[in-house]
This record gives structure tokens, C-alpha cells and sequence, in this order.
């Protein structure tokens, strides 16, 4: 599963899948984190994600948003610091 729906990773990593990697993007001209999930039955996690009929421990879900939150702030300052000042999609204001 390919996301940038925190929640939506968050759900994936409590139904059994694996962070595999944080991808950043630019998106209008913003990083953007997005999460490589990996795992059994991720179409169906993301099917059941959006219908909303599903139940889940709270504090995994909410360890599991932190974690990816983490990761993509981590992910994000990373890749800002590895291109130059004068980059278009990282020029500071």
C-alpha cells in the first residue's frame, strides 16, 4: 500500500503490515511524506479504512500515527537538507 493518509498508514501498520519506506514527494511546491506499506491483504485494509466499518485498539492506532509521524518529519528534514538552498521546491520563504 502506497499512502500519504497518516491514519490511513496507521490502520495499515495495527491490521499487520510493515513500514517498508517513507517516500518524499513535492506537492505544489510542499514536501509531502508518503508511506510504502507492506503486508497481507493491504487492499482489503484499505477498503475497510474507507468504509469505516472497523474496529481497532485506540493506543496502537495512536502509537502507530506517532511512529509514522515521526518517520515522515524525519524523512521530510532529511531530504530538505540534502538539496541546495536554491532548490525551487525547498526555498525557504
Amino acid at each position: 500500500m502506497e499512502t500519504d493518509d497518516l491514519f490511513l498508514g496507521a490502520f495499515g501498520l495495527v491490521r499487520g503490515g510493515e513500514l517498508v519506506e517513507v517516500e518524499v514527494r513535492g506537492l505544489n511546491g510542499r514536501p509531502v511524506a508518503v508511506f510504502h506499506i507492506a503486508g497481507p491483504d493491504m487492499d482489503d485494509v484499505e477498503r475497510e479504512y474507507h468504509q469505516g466499518h472497523t474496529r481497532v485498539d485506540l493506543r496502537l492506532l495512536k502509537s502507530s500515527v506517532r511512529r509514522l509521524k515521526d518517520r515522515a518529519f524525519d524523512a521530510i528534514r532529511k531530504e530538505e537538507s540534502s538539496h541546495a538552498q536554491g532548490s525551487p521546491l525547498y526555498r525557504r520563504r
